[in-house]
C-alpha cells in the first residue's frame, strides 16, 4: 500500500491517467476543422442555389404578358375615396341613370312642365331637360347649366335653395326662391262729404274798441256726427292675416353640368311625377331638417368631409339597417348624430300605391352627406 505524492495511491493515479489519454489526443482538432468547413461550403452552396432560382424567376416573369385586366361586370363594388374628388369631377364623364331604373332628382316649382316622353328621373312634378347655358354638341344627353363644381359625376343638382327650418309639407313650398315681404295695407282715405246746408262764416266781431280794433276770425260752428260722414269700418277680407309657420326648405346648390341639350330656359332634367318619386321627397326633406338641426347643436364638432349611408324604409315608415358605405375626414360626433337624424327624422308611412311593391323588400335609399 504505497502512497503516491499528494496523497494518491499508485493504482488510482495510473487509472486517471489512462482516463484522460483520449481527450488531449492531437487529431481531433484537425477533424473539427474539416467538419466546419464542409459546413460552410454546404450552406454557401445552398444559399447559392437559392438566388439562382430567384433570378430565374424574375426573368421569367419579365417574359411573360401581363394578365388581362377584369372587366367591370367581374368586379365586386367598391367604394374608393379621393380628397381631390371635387376638382378632379369636372372632367370625370357623367353617370347616367338607366331609363329603365330612374333616379330621383329634386325639382322646383318653377321647373314644372308637360311630362317629358323619355324621363330619366323621378321626382314629385314633371319636367323637361332644359339649358341654361350653351350647350355642347358632343356631350351626354343632359341640360347645360352654370353652377359650382359637382361633387361627384352623379350629381345632377338643378335646383337652388338656402335653408329654411319650417313645417314640413307636400313640398309646395318653392325651393328656389325667397317668398315676398309682407306689406302693411294703405291706410283708409277718408274723404269728407257735401255739407247738407251751405252757410257762410259769421261776420267777425269786434272784440276791442278802440281806435285800432283787431278782427279776430272765428271758425263756424261743427255740427254734430250727423253731419260728418264716418269712415266706413273695412272688410275683414282685407285684414292681414296671422303669419303661419314657414314651410321647410332644404340646402342646394346647382351643380355644374355640360350637356347637348339645346333646349333653353330654366335649367331642368327629364323628371316624371310618380307616387314613388313624391315619397322619397318627402324622405329627403324629413331627414335633412333633422340633420341640419343636429348639425346646429354640434357645430363644435364638425370637419370638412362627407359620408355615405345605406338604409332601409319599410312600408310603415320605419327605418332599418343604417350603415355607412363611404367616409372622409369626419369624426365619430358627426357620424353619431347623422345616423340619429335619420332614425329620428318624421318619415311618413309609404301611400298605398307603394306598399304592395315594398312589402317583401323594404325600400332601399342611399344618402350622401357633406359637411
Amino acid at each position: 500500500s504505497r502512497v503516491a505524492p499528494g496523497g494518491i495511491s499508485g493504482k488510482s493515479a495510473a487509472l486517471e491517467m489512462t482516463a484522460s489519454a483520449p481527450l488531449a489526443r492531437p487529431g481531433d482538432g484537425r477533424l473539427w476543422a474539416i467538419a466546419l468547413g464542409l459546413s460552410l461550403v454546404a450552406n454557401i452552396a445552398i444559399l447559392g442555389l437559392a438566388g439562382l432560382a430567384t433570378v430565374k424567376s424574375e426573368k421569367l416573369r419579365k417574359r411573360l404578358p401581363p394578365p388581362p385586366a377584369l372587366a367591370a361586370s367581374e368586379m365586386g363594388t367598391t367604394v374608393t375615396i379621393f380628397p381631390e374628388l371635387a376638382k378632379a369631377s369636372a372632367a370625370a364623364a357623367p353617370v347616367l341613370p338607366s331609363v329603365e331604373k330612374p333616379s330621383f332628382a329634386r325639382t322646383s316649382p318653377d321647373q314644372a312642365a308637360a311630362r317629358p316622353e323619355r324621363p330619366t328621373f323621378i321626382g314629385e312634378r314633371d319636367t323637361v331637360a332644359t339649358s341654361d347655358r350653351t350647350p355642347v354638341p358632343s356631350a351626354p344627353p343632359l341640360p347645360s347649366q352654370s353652377g359650382i363644381e359637382p361633387k361627384n359625376p352623379g350629381d345632377f343638382e338643378t335646383t337652388l335653395s338656402d335653408y329654411q327650418d319650417g313645417k314640413l309639407d307636400s313640398g309646395s313650398q318653392p325651393s328656389d326662391s325667397t317668398p315676398a315681404p309682407m306689406q302693411a295695407a294703405p291706410a283708409p282715405v277718408e274723404t269728407p262729404g257735401a255739407d247738407a246746408v251751405k252757410s257762410t262764416p259769421p261776420a267777425p266781431a269786434n272784440l276791442l274798441q278802440g281806435s285800432d280794433p283787431v278782427d279776430v276770425p272765428v271758425a263756424r260752428e261743427v255740427k254734430q256726427a250727423a253731419a260728418i260722414k264716418a269712415a266706413a269700418p273695412r272688410p275683414a277680407a282685407e285684414l292681414p292675416k296671422p303669419a303661419s309657420e314657414p314651410g321647410f326648405r332644404g340646402f342646394q346648390r346647382k351643380a355644374a353640368i355640360v350637356g347637348s341639350i339645346s333646349r333653353t330656359g330654366r335649367s331642368a332634367l327629364d323628371v316624371a311625377d310618380s307616387p314613388l318619386g313624391r315619397y322619397q321627397a318627402a324622405i329627403s326633406r324629413a331627414v335633412e331638417q333633422e340633420w341640419q338641426r343636429n348639425c346646429v347643436r354640434h357645430r363644435d364638432f364638425i370637419t370638412p368631409g362627407f359620408l355615405t349611408v345605406r338604409f332601409f324604409i319599410e312600408t310603415s315608415g320605419k327605418v332599418r339597417t343604417v350603415r355607412f358605405v363611404g367616409d372622409m375626414e369626419t369624426g365619430e360626433v358627426q357620424k353619431g348624430f347623422t345616423l340619429n337624424s335619420i332614425r329620428n327624422a318624421e318619415i311618413p308611412a309609404m301611400p298605398a300605391a307603394l306598399r304592395r311593391d315594398y312589402e317583401k323588400e323594404p325600400l332601399e335609399l342611399i344618402f350622401n352627406f357633406y359637411f
